[in-house]
């Protein structure tokens, strides 16, 4: 809440800890699920949950990753309209389930907090239209190295390896996030343990250099 009185800002963050109830998933276990007409939030206090939609011919696409701190299924709660994503626990974590009405009241009581969450809308807006710009273009090896570039800017994790990305993905859903198929990715994978950019396993994806990462994607 940047620019906000900051006891306002304590009081609204205590508040917001308070509302609701406790609730936690177990990894793999749907929090949200898309075209529902539930209309609670979600705020997550730790771990990762994955964002995915489908479209009409059943394909599915990871589009986004949830972290801890992060408000989740708002907009339904602004608009009563259907979920517009599935969100998924990457982990088990621990959310705040809070009801619309609950949701609604804490942003008509702290200024600061409406405040927060429009600057939270419009910072997602932004994210998604410059992925769907660096995503989606060029060869496979440079999406990709531009994909695991920002999640390693956003959650990486210093390690003695190397910087781990979080969460861990499987070669299917680094596909998914950059409209890949998983054969391409895994190729592409290849090519970037061979420079020594990245190592790789089951679910795990580890940076061993970022300038590496980012001349690849720039000389494509």
């Amino acid at each position: 809440m940047a620019g906000a009185d900051p006891v306002s800002a304590v009081h609204a963050r205590s508040a917001l800890l308070k509302a609701g109830t406790a609730r936690t998933y177990e990894a793999g276990e749907i929090m949200l699920l898309e075209g529902a007409m539930d209309t609670f939030v979600l705020v997550l206090l730790n771990g990762f949950a994955k964002v995915t939609t489908t479209d009409d011919q059943g394909t599915t696409a990871l589009v986004d990753i949830r972290a801890a701190g992060d408000a989740m299924g708002e907009t339904a709660a602004f608009d009563n309209e259907p979920r517009s994503a599935t969100v998924t626990a990457a982990e088990r974590v621990s959310v705040r389930r809070i009801s619309q009405d609950e949701w609604l009241g804490w942003l008509a009581r702290y200024q600061a907090a409406g405040l927060a969450v429009s600057r939270s809308l419009a910072h997602r807006s932004r994210t998604a239209v410059r992925r769907r710009t660096q995503f989606t273009r060029g060869p496979v090896i440079a999406r990709l190295c531009r994909a695991v570039l920002d999640l390693t800017e956003q959650y990486g994790a210093r390690t003695p390896e190397g910087l781990s990305v979080r969460p861990g993905l499987t070669h299917a859903e680094w596909g998914e996030f950059i409209g890949a198929r998983e054969r391409r990715v895994q190729h592409a994978l290849q090519e970037l343990r061979a420079a020594r950019a990245v190592s790789y396993g089951r679910c795990r994806l580890t940076v061993h250099s970022v300038p590496a990462l980012r001349r690849i994607a720039a000389a494509h």
